[in-house]
């Protein structure tokens, strides 16, 4: 397999087998930081790849993709990022550090995205409620998230551990050498066409005429999330 970078053309098609990639990329992120509304925006350009958690839960991509759920995971990303490319040959993949290190291993010089939240309370809190609700994402016209328990405490364990992850990222980009572009979740909601030419940029992929980015998720966000917002703000200044 070619590195990140071939200097050739890209394939034609996007199915197995139809040739390397002519870039792969990355988009590093954490739980509840907008990387699957963002990943929506920049495969809605056709330019830019399809980036999804490819690494989570991988053996179930590999049954999606018709391999075997026993497919060892070297084989399984060379077979990935040969079909998941859009037509200019291009692959992203989306993810948290634990799960893109293999990813990292084989691509070693693969441009990095660092999608981040300024709010990581309110990240916190996001999280918390989709992983204790079980609703993750919504699309236009879906249902509002059912209540379900929340407690500071809870909410505050999800935050601390958001801080760990984001030292590991900082930790891991030092190690490596390596110059992300670092983009906020609130940067992209004030201007979405902006924050994907800035990923086009920074990977090197031209979007002449693309003057549009769509996504059919809607914010989960809501008067419950700013209580447990509040609420966590005040137990972290007692913290000091």
């Amino acid at each position: 397999m070619n590195p990140h970078r071939a200097i050739r053309p890209g394939p034609s098609g996007n199915g197995w087998g139809s040739g390397d990639p002519w870039l792969t990329w990355a988009l590093c992120a954490d739980a509840r930081s907008g990387s699957t509304w963002l990943s929506d925006l920049v495969a809605s350009t056709g330019r830019m790849g399809y980036p999804d958690e490819y690494l989570l839960q991988w053996e179930r991509w590999c049954v999606r993709f018709g391999l075997s759920a026993g497919t060892p995971l070297d084989e399984y990303l060379s077979c990935l990022v040969r079909h998941r490319l859009t037509p200019n040959g291009v692959f992203g993949i989306k993810g948290s550090l634990s799960q893109l290190e293999p990813f990292f291993d084989l691509f070693s010089g693969a441009p990095c995205v660092w999608l981040v939240r300024e709010n990581k309370v309110e990240q916190a809190v996001s999280w918390q409620r989709a992983n204790d609700g079980g609703h993750w994402h919504r699309q236009e016209g879906g249902k509002k998230p059912p209540p379900h328990d929340a407690s500071v405490e809870r909410i505050l364990g999800f935050y601390d551990e958001l801080m760990s992850r984001h030292a590991a990222w900082q930790d891991f980009f030092a190690a490596r050498n390596v110059q992300p572009l670092l983009l906020t979740y609130e940067e992209v909601c004030r201007d979405p066409l902006a924050g994907v030419q800035a990923i086009a940029d920074h990977i090197g992929v031209e979007l002449d005429g693309v003057e549009q980015v769509t996504s059919s998720l809607q914010i989960l966000r809501d008067e419950t999330t700013e209580h447990w917002v509040r609420c966590t703000e005040a137990a972290l200044n007692l913290r000091g």
